[in-house]
């Protein structure tokens, strides 16, 4: 059976010596089921944040995606994807963005990875023709998800949630004073972790 790195292990990848009290809550509160609203700013470690408990809600014997990771842009896609690549975890994933040859993807998908990250616009295009099972799907991350609204994601987004009829915890962060009604994306009253600078 595929064993999981210890957090440790993790965090000594990153030269981190100890978890901010963000990821800490993060990381109590998202494996337990429980719908996580992360307020922080950019660079407090909020994917890091985010992606360890990630980690622990995925089953090495299941064949499908497990999680999903909507972000609203390429650059924050392709960078979360080098983040978990960085922890070694010894799950795939697959990053999913417009611009992206669609045809690559489509191969990509052929294997199933356990994590998909992408850009709302382009995972729903992948829902509708199929890329990929559902059903497996049990986690789902919106990363600076008041950026996606802020964008005009809004209808991507809903629809994409509407199709993850299996979820069983959600995840949204937000990185500005923006947007933060999370209706939905089914979080019912979330549980909030928050970090700012110099506190």
């Amino acid at each position: 059976m595929q064993q999981q790195p210890a957090t440790a292990d993790i965090l000594a990848r990153f030269n981190i010596e100890a978890l901010n009290d963000m990821q800490l809550a993060a990381s109590s509160a998202i494996p337990k089921e429980q719908d996580v609203l992360l307020l922080a700013p950019t660079g407090s470690g909020k994917t890091l944040g985010f992606l360890l408990p990630v980690l622990k809600t995925l089953k090495p014997n299941i064949r499908r995606p497990q999680c999903l990771i909507l972000l609203p842009s390429r650059e924050l896609a392709l960078q979360t994807q080098a983040v978990w690549k960085q922890m070694g975890t010894g799950y795939s994933s697959v990053v999913s963005y417009g611009g992206h040859l669609l045809q690559t993807e489509l191969n990509n998908f052929s294997d199933p990875p356990a994590l998909i990250i992408g850009t709302p616009g382009r995972v729903m295009d992948h829902i509708v023709r199929g890329s990929f099972e559902l059903d497996g799907i049990t986690t789902l991350v919106l990363d600076e998800f008041d950026k996606s609204l802020a964008l005009g994601f809004a209808d991507e987004m809903s629809f994409v949630v509407g199709k993850l009829t299996k979820l069983r915890r959600a995840c949204a962060g937000i990185c500005h004073c923006g947007r933060r009604d999370t209706r939905f994306c089914r979080c019912k009253k979330p549980y909030h972790a928050r970090f700012h600078f110099g506190h």
